[in-house]
């Protein structure tokens, strides 16, 4: 009897076909994914090595997406610590503050002095802190490191000596793609670092925002590069005219195969003073050289960059607001004009057309400074320049806005404005770190109640008087305060006087170059009105942002408060890779698709024409 084994018939005779005739019309498919494993299998393995993820661009260019790492090493260099002790210098003094960083951010860092430890480093932020002295085998492993996607932060004069102290130049600096152009001499007053707003590099930052320097035996550097993230100016925020163009901290993505790099002007012992200010825009720098997206609540409406408002302090020479009112109007800028009551009262007709066509606010009751009087003479003075603006207008319900004569107030002033229901208050360069409007809240008001700032941002016509300028050159630095608002996605604040504003004066022949050059910066610079600016910043007061990083999206969450939607939302989205821009979708369904609009190879804004109150869940993936 045949066994089991002998009675179980053969593949062939079970199913009356060969085995080849069976898998036949597979071999195709089966031979494609084999190969794919295999090639799978072999990136994962060449990505332990180092290798780089290829990607393919929407034009379909091939390119190489260097990887993303937490890994972050600072250099002690060896050679720059033996050429600092010979000069009778301490590298210390420039490692400890890295040290600080850390430890008060409770990071962990690897501190590497070999450069075979370097070697073995395929990913991760190198920080090289101004490290003078390095060798020609140090440089190169430097740039190897860049070239395999590792990303690096250097700080002063890095790579400007030999191993031996000889002076080298700036080539180690150039081919990190920063130019060197010389130092800043001591007796030069720019020893503030003042940030760009919604930067990669200090996105946490408001716009305009001061940073005090220490003053150091290291000068300060001037450095161009790709991007600017941070200048050095005085404290009024104003730079020679040679310097306009350089920046304090640059930063630049060649290749996107290739790290990021981040260059600062300065050594590490000039934020010994404010190192917390300092730590902020280090943590800012290192998350984007990591690679790490994120998004912020926009400044400005509408996908704008900036906002420029251009007010008029009326009071003596009343007169002379009609011609700047006209001029205003020939191109469509929307005007504010600030009244000195006791003279606007004498020109009713003047005042009711200012209040008809433009935005007309309080200069106070006479040209006196409210700071240091009482509260109850400064409610009296409050309540006499609303009586007098009624007795031309009438009812001044709508007249909202208020600027202090000689930019003279205290925060008395403040809380009896509030409490006369003034709503904003466009305030001295003083009142904010920033240049941005800020929102001085009192207890128990509501949002709608609350006293937006403005501060003034920018010179003016007195500080111009004073510089002995020609009508030419008082229309350049006009220009050059705007553009300085514009780069750093800041609030400008123009104010001019009308007594200085007489049919012969500089200010009427220069104005007209400044209106020409600001409606060519329409398309990203916000022309409005004192009463726009401060009503879109109570409407952004409204919207709250959270967002979290999975790795492969951005979730990203909204919540509008409030009983009004909010119209002309936008955010500005930071890219982990060097212009490839985003998709950005609903994580719900009957969400509002934004539109996503470039703003520079690494940035976007993100905007949705209107956010009705409540909540919102948005991700972002960044794909070619």
């Amino acid at each position: 009897m045949p066994t089991m084994l002998q009675r179980t018939p053969k593949i062939e005779e079970r199913s009356g076909r060969s085995f080849f005739n069976m898998v036949g019309p597979y071999l195709p498919t089966l031979f494609v994914l084999s190969v794919a494993i295999s090639i799978l299998v072999y990136i994962a393995v060449m990505q332990t090595l180092g290798w780089r993820t290829p990607v393919f661009s929407a034009n379909g260019v091939i390119s190489f997406m260097a990887p993303s790492s937490q890994k972050v090493m600072l250099y002690a260099s060896a050679n720059t610590k033996r050429y600092l002790a010979g000069i009778g210098g301490n590298y210390e003094t420039l490692l400890v503050p890295w040290r600080g960083y850390f430890a008060d951010r409770k990071l962990g860092f690897n501190e590497i002095a070999d450069v075979a430890d370097l070697r073995q480093q395929k990913e991760g932020v190198l920080i090289l802190p101004s490290a003078l002295s390095l060798s020609t085998e140090e440089r190169a492993e430097i740039l190897s490191f860049r070239d395999r996607g590792g990303a690096i932060l250097s700080t002063w004069a890095t790579g400007s000596r030999s191993e031996n102290g000889d002076w080298q130049g700036w080539t180690f600096l150039n081919t990190l793609g920063v130019q060197m152009l010389g130092e800043i001499a001591p007796e030069v007053e720019v020893n503030n670092l003042i940030l760009n707003g919604e930067s990669p590099v200090s996105h946490t930052h408001p716009a305009g925002m001061r940073l005090g320097l220490s003053k150091t035996t290291e000068r300060l550097l001037r450095f161009k590069g790709e991007m600017v993230a941070a200048r050095f100016m005085n404290w009024t925020r104003i730079t020679d005219d040679e310097r306009r163009t350089e920046g304090a901290v640059v930063f630049n993505e060649t290749r996107p195969e290739v790290g990021r790099v981040v260059a600062f002007a300065f050594a590490e012992t000039v934020w010994e003073s404010h190192p917390l200010l300092a730590y902020g825009l280090i943590d800012d720098t290192l998350a984007w050289l990591r690679r790490e997206p994120a998004v912020v609540l926009a400044s400005w409406p509408q996908g704008k960059l900036a906002a420029q408002t251009i007010e008029m302090d009326t009071e003596q020479g009343f007169p002379n607001a009609l011609p700047f009112l006209s001029m205003m109007q020939a191109v469509d800028y929307p005007t504010s004009f600030y009244v000195l009551t006791s003279v606007g009262k004498t020109f009713p007709d003047i005042l009711t057309r200012l209040n008809l066509e433009s935005e007309v606010g309080y200069h106070g009751d006479i040209h006196t400074s409210f700071k240091d009087q009482t509260a109850a003479e400064q409610t009296r003075r409050v309540q006499n320049m609303r009586s007098e603006m009624a007795s031309v207008l009438g009812g001044t319900q709508a007249i909202t806005g208020f600027r202090a004569p000689t930019e003279g107030y205290d925060s008395t002033t403040e809380m009896v404005l509030q409490q006369a229901g003034i709503r904003h208050h466009t305030a001295d360069p003083n009142r904010s770190e920033s240049r941005l409007p800020l929102i001085a809240k009192q207890e128990g008001l509501a949002n709608k109640d609350a006293l937006v700032v403005l501060p003034r941002t920018q010179r003016d016509d007195i500080n111009l008087f004073w510089e002995k300028l020609s009508p030419e050159q008082t229309t350049q630095a006009l220009i050059d305060d705007a553009n300085q608002v514009r780069d750093s996605g800041a609030l400008g604040v123009l104010s001019i006087h009308s007594q200085n504003f007489g049919a012969d004066s500089i200010l009427v022949k220069a104005m007209p170059g400044l209106l020409v050059h600001l409606k060519q910066q329409n398309a990203t610079v916000w022309l409005a009105s004192t009463g726009q600016v401060a009503k879109w910043w109570r409407q952004r007061d409204r919207i709250k942002l959270s967002s979290s990083y999975s790795g492969k999206r951005l979730l990203i969450n909204i919540t509008v408060t409030g009983n009004e939607p909010v119209a002309g939302a936008s955010f500005t989205l930071l890219l982990p890779q060097r212009g490839i821009l985003p998709k950005v979708e609903s994580a719900k369904i009957g969400f509002d698709k934004p539109i996503v609009k470039k703003i520079d190879n690494y940035r976007v804004s993100v905007i949705f024409e209107s956010l009705k109150p409540g909540n919102y869940e948005y991700q972002a993936t960044f794909s070619p």
